[in-house]
């Protein structure tokens, strides 16, 4: 294995020299190409020795020879020939990014062949060449292929061909990166890639189908399978679901269809049959998938890992497992068997049995000596591990591999359908991705010190939101009181009111949250459902369904001591006991994890919490009911109490740049340029007060003729009717409260409607002709 390791090594170096050769080469072609001069070229032609002659080329001789060669045979489309090289000097030196502009650049070039080749055409015509010419814009080579494609097709039919070649890759270029397609507005649901995927497919299955005619003719007429030949309606859904197949190979397998084939494939091992039908139990989704409306954020907007690499190797996973060995045994703790290792991005465990008689408390009590002994910042132990008898030590590696949202949001864990509100929290101590449900959770409480990662971790849990939800089936609701994490996403059709940023305006949003969740379970009882999934499942209309609503505080002290913390408390009691069944979620953040805070009521209702390095004993048993948070080792580092299980999990959360976010926010606000952003709410309580008794909004007669017409009040009625956002029909209800046209809010009861409609007709007439007047 150590030779192994060590040829693995020497082949590495022997690709990262080739790279630096490979870019030092490309620079010098580039260089010269660039000071390319026509003199040095009839110097050349005229001088019998060409090394005699002082070249203007800033390389020198070489540089004017290669210049001379590269232009002459490949014409002006040599300039493209050093970037290529760089990108195959990129890939020696494992440098990610390159995947961004590789496909860019050779588009660029394929584009300005075929533009070359067309002048080409025009330049026979004029010239009357023939094949030999070599001072055409394409060099020799694509002159000449030029001047054989216009003997085969004519002039006319390569003009005709190498503009549609161009149109495609024009086309193919936009779908590649789809901030392009949003941009030119190209159509959504067309994909060249797809139909000719759907073609080959076609094609692929006329052999099969020849062969089971002729297995066929020797069947009974009687026994044959009459099924009726499939008409044209049937073959567009066959092309349509073509269509929309997931390009990137994750099928969505649906477990209603069985094989035909049972009898072929009983001779299989029974090992690959369970895989093949636990794969088809499972749906998955594609990323970056598109709909009529909007185009889900693709891969592309993340950054990829540059360090897949271990980051443990073998000869230093031995020798740590020796010294833990030899440390405990030197404290008297033997060993029954070898220590089992599970490397991972961050840490490894070390995983042994103790022998018979030795009592757990002699090992826990070693965390520090371990530490000293084996020169590592902090050492956890898990004595014993949860259902195995063993203890496990956890170890930090010398060197740490950042784990990033790409890797999470491309797993097959993230695309399985069963997560109705997945959360990409990380990877497992063994660098297997975590997704979680926030829908069984069903809230989450994380908490952690200053820099420990709970605000990369939140904005990672937004993103892994946005990337599966569609705006319609998911609201946000952000409390903000720091004003710098969430009011980035303001503008996003996932925003349900503006960012709320004064801490003494959350009781008010918590209490309309409160009303909202009433509302729903009223109309689920209409429905006779039990749950948010049952009653979307019976509306046929689209808009009729309930969105998903996330309400995300990020710092729940400042609010707690902002606003009445009782009252707040008790809003945020109330939603965490009756929310989970209409489809309201709540995530609390804190990095102060103290009692007065994170109280025995809030943390009997948050089953679901996240802890992560905090400074005592006392601040982690405060947040997850047991010691360990402090032994973490920031940086996103976490301990994870699902909901229902004894032990916490530990897991390294993802990361998620400032970068990474905003560009995820501007491809999806530059797909609604027409739509009013909602912007971040820094008003005053005063100032709103004002408003609410000003009756000059232009939409107040019409919410006023709306609520009389339906004779209730509320803020979903106007959302509807009008087509307007939470926050604007809720300052309509409250004016309309103002001027004595409805009820006061009085808990789950609707308001009443107190005027009817000749009322509303004379305050119309009345605000015309003070419009007249003024």
């Amino acid at each position: 294995m150590a030779k192994r390791s060590k040829k693995n090594g020497n082949e590495g170096t022997k690709k990262k020299i080739l790279g630096i050769l490979l870019i030092l080469f490309s620079t010098l072609i580039l260089v010269s190409l660039f000071t390319h001069s026509a003199w040095d070229d009839q110097r050349f032609e005229a001088e019998s020795n060409p090394f005699m002659i002082d070249y203007r080329n800033q390389v020198g001789t070489v540089g004017a020879l290669t210049s001379y060669f590269l232009f002459w045979f490949f014409g002006w489309l040599s300039v493209f020939l050093p970037f290529m090289l760089i990108l195959l000097a990129l890939k020696f030196l494992d440098f990610s990014w390159r995947s961004n502009f590789g496909p860019m650049i050779w588009f660029a070039a394929f584009v300005c062949l075929l533009v070359t080749m067309i002048a080409n055409i025009y330049e026979i015509e004029a010239s009357g060449r023939t094949i030999g010419y070599a001072e055409g814009y394409g060099g020799y080579l694509f002159f000449n292929l030029t001047l054989l494609a216009a003997k085969i097709i004519g002039k006319t039919g390569s003009v005709i061909l190498l503009g549609a070649l161009i149109a495609a890759a024009l086309v193919a270029l936009g779908y590649r990166y789809p901030w392009l397609r949003i941009k030119f507005g190209l159509p959504v649901k067309f994909d060249v890639g797809r139909i000719f995927r759907g073609i080959g497919r076609t094609l692929a299955a006329i052999p099969a189908f020849i062969i089971s005619l002729f297995e066929g003719r020797g069947e009974k007429s009687g026994e044959r399978s009459r099924k009726p030949h499939p008409s044209p309606e049937d073959f567009d859904e066959i092309l349509q679901e073509s269509l929309e197949r997931n390009e990137d190979g994750l099928s969505l397998y649906e477990g209603d269809n069985e094989s035909e084939s049972d009898d072929k494939d009983g001779k299989r091992e029974k090992k690959k049959s369970d895989k093949k039908s636990e794969r088809k139990a499972v749906s998955t989704v594609a990323v970056g998938r598109e709909t009529k409306d909007f185009i889900f954020p693709g891969l592309d907007l993340l950054n990829d890992n540059p360090d897949n690499g271990p980051t443990v190797s073998p000869e230093e996973l031995s020798f740590t497992a020796k010294a833990l060995k030899d440390t405990l045994e030197t404290f008297g703790v033997t060993i029954d068997g070898q220590i089992e290792k599970y490397p991972g991005p961050v840490i490894t465990r070390y995983q042994f049995k103790p022998a018979a008689g030795v009592k757990v408390h002699q090992i826990t009590n070693l965390s520090d000596d371990l530490a000293l002994a084996l020169q590592a910042k902090r050492i956890r132990i898990i004595a014993p591990i949860p259902g195995k008898a063993a203890i496990g030590v956890e170890i930090p590696n010398r060197k740490a591999r950042m784990v990033f949202l790409k890797d999470i949001i491309n797993s097959e864990v993230y695309a399985d359908t069963r997560n109705y509100l997945p959360l990409a929290l990380g990877k497992t101590i063994s660098g297997k991705p975590y997704v979680t449900d926030l829908a069984k959770m069903p809230h989450l409480l994380i908490a952690g010190a200053t820099g420990s990662g709970k605000s990369v971790c939140i904005n990672a849990l937004i993103t892994s939101l946005i990337f599966r939800l569609h705006p319609r089936e998911l609201k946000f609701i952000f409390i903000d009181p720091k004003m710098l994490e969430l009011s980035v996403y303001a503008g996003i059709p996932h925003l349900g009111r503006p960012v709320v940023t004064n801490p003494k305006r959350a009781e008010k949003v918590l209490s309309d949250a409160v009303g909202e969740m009433e509302s729903r379970y009223k109309k689920l009882a209409g429905e006779a459902v039990r749950n948010i999934h049952d009653y979307n499942a019976k509306q046929k209309n689209i808009d009729d369904k309930m969105p998903y609503i996330v309400i995300i505080v990020d710092e729940l002290a400042d609010m707690m001591m902002a606003a009445a913390s009782s009252r707040i408390e008790m809003l945020i009691t109330r939603l965490a006991q009756m929310a989970r069944a209409v489809g309201i979620h709540l995530i609390l953040a804190t990095q102060r994890p103290s009692v007065d805070v994170i109280t025995g009521l809030i943390k009997a209702n948050f089953s679901a919490r996240i802890g992560f390095q905090v400074a005592s004993k006392v601040d982690s048993r405060t947040i997850l009911d047991a010691n360990g948070a402090e032994k973490l080792l920031g940086n996103g580092d976490m301990l994870f109490l699902q909901t229902g299980q004894p032990e916490p999990i530990r897991l390294h959360g993802a990361y998620l740049s400032g970068d990474e976010t905003q560009n995820i926010v501007k491809f999806i606000t530059d797909q609604f340029p027409k739509m009013e952003k909602v912007e971040v709410a820094v008003e005053e309580e005063e100032s709103e007060e004002a408003d609410d008794v000003d009756l000059d909004d232009p939409l107040f007669i019409e919410a006023a003729q709306t609520v009389v017409r339906h004779k209730q009040g509320s803020v979903s009625l106007l959302q509807r009717k009008l087509g307007i956002g939470y926050q604007r029909a809720a300052r309509l209800i409250d004016k309309l409260e103002a001027a004595g046209i409805v009820s006061a809010y009085d808990g789950s009861k609707a308001r009443e409607v107190l005027v009817d409609s000749s009322h509303i007709e004379k305050l119309q007439s009345s605000r015309s002709l003070s419009d007249l007047n003024s």
